[in-house]
């Protein structure tokens, strides 16, 4: 959840989206829906360059299993690579659709005016 008044959620960019679709459904004004749109884009989609892993991604074999606890104290948890964790299916059918291995996803935490330094 947001602290120090320095970041904004991907809850709130829906809600705004939500709000401007809505206002656009009723007057028939679209330009507040297309105006956040924009900007939902232009700030919690990451673009290329914050994905450069991704191309490296094998969908046969996505993850390794880290199990869950109770405790804070057992955090981080070692990855187990001997846990069969299955495919992922919709890769290629994406990759392919789209051209790209970037995913078209909100990052959930916005650092709206650099506070913690990450650019």
């Amino acid at each position: 959840a947001p602290d120090y008044g320095h970041e904004a959620t991907s809850e709130a960019f829906s809600y705004w989206l939500w709000l401007e679709a809505t206002h656009g459904q009723v007057t028939g004004d679209w330009q507040p829906f297309i105006s956040a749109w924009t900007t939902m884009e232009r700030y919690m989609i990451p673009s290329h360059a914050d994905q450069p892993t991704n191309a490296g991604y094998t969908p046969n074999s996505p993850a390794q299993y880290a199990p869950e606890s109770p405790n804070i104290s057992d955090y981080p948890t070692q990855l187990n690579p001997n846990v069969t964790v299955g495919s992922d299916p919709l890769s290629s059918e994406l990759q392919s659709a789209y051209g790209t291995p970037d995913i078209y996803g909100m990052v959930w935490l916005l650092d709206v005016d650099n506070w913690y330094g990450f650019g």
